[in-house]
């Protein structure tokens, strides 16, 4: 008897990377797809199926940047809708569909590579949270469950920023000058960073100009352009900060981690910046969170492993959300 052969999809607003997978792990590369090139969700799975040439699968597991609920759910900042129903007759196979944090959230016990920014060792059955900034801000949540875990998903990053200091306070007021709610992730994301630069311009009293986030981290990393070096020290305090505020939450003892597309290539710049003080400073709590490590996942794919973790859940009727 052959083995059962999946479909294993990350869906961003971005990218999306599919990759083929047996229950006993991830095979082969995965194949990146750019999201806005499909009118439907559907064409989208259809191409992936063609392009890892693997046939009609016994399964499919898509996480998607958004939430989802009853099987069916969007990209927040993106266009394509998603139903399990209708993709499992366009692939003819059973589809699951997931939030993309939840399956960051189900990797987290089985990561290879990770670096830690202070606490002690992590209490290895405690909670785990994980945050990232990638085209949104996302935010999952792992908790023990026997000899198993569960997740709960999270759309945390849209909640409302909360400023630390008189600095982010004033930056705050030219935010909403601008954006209709802001939230975590109108300045936690790669957009974000944009708009976080956009409001450090202004209150410089200088008039901003298009730019993109990978020429603000380029600028902003040696310190040559200095509006762009303030922003990434704004940037990484306030991840800090979302960052505590998660871990209080669901009280983390197991470690916050933190992933997305773009902050694990900037480890140096985040070990220097304010991003561990500021996760630490919670009042009457802050020797509580003290101990709490905080991670930066270097993985190159939580995504689809957490994905084909979802997956391996739904097959064995482990409970989830």
């Amino acid at each position: 008897m052959s083995t059962p052969t999946y479909l294993i999809a990350d869906v961003g607003a971005t990218n999306t990377r599919v990759v083929a997978a047996t229950v006993a792990g991830l095979a082969g590369a995965p194949v990146r797809m750019r999201t806005a090139d499909y009118a439907s969700s559907a064409e989208l799975l259809v191409d992936g199926l063609r392009r890892l040439a693997i046939g009609t699968p016994a399964g499919c597991c898509l996480a998607i940047a958004g939430p989802v609920v009853s099987g069916a759910g969007r990209i927040t900042n993106g266009t394509l809708e998603f139903d399990s129903g209708g993709l499992a007759a366009a692939a003819a196979c059973p589809v699951l569909l997931v939030n993309d944090f939840q399956a960051q959230a189900r990797a987290l016990p089985a990561l290879r590579r990770v670096r830690q920014f202070g606490g002690s060792a992590a209490n290895g059955a405690g909670v785990k949270a994980v945050l990232g900034p990638g085209s949104g801000l996302g935010m999952g949540i792992l908790v023990p469950l026997g000899s198993n875990w569960r997740v709960v998903p999270s759309e945390g990053g849209h909640a409302d920023l909360a400023p630390g200091t008189p600095l982010e306070s004033e930056l705050l007021q030219l935010l909403h000058a601008e954006h209709r709610h802001v939230s975590w992730e109108t300045v936690l994301c790669g957009p974000g960073l944009v708009h976080l630069h956009r409001a450090v311009c202004r209150l410089w009293g200088v008039e901003p100009e298009p730019v993109t986030p990978e020429w603000i981290t380029g600028q902003g990393v040696e310190a040559d352009e200095p509006i762009c070096h303030q922003t990434l020290e704004i940037f990484f305090g306030l991840l800090g900060a979302a960052a505590g505020n998660l871990a209080l939450t669901v009280c983390a003892r197991g470690g916050v981690y933190i992933g997305g597309g773009f902050v694990p290539k900037l480890g140096d710049f985040a070990a220097a910046s304010p991003m561990r003080r500021r996760f630490e400073e919670r009042g009457d709590l802050t020797a509580y969170v003290r101990d709490i490590p905080l991670y930066l996942v270097l993985d190159e794919e939580p995504g689809l492993l957490g994905a084909l973790e979802c997956l391996r859940d739904a097959l064995a009727g482990t409970p989830d959300d």
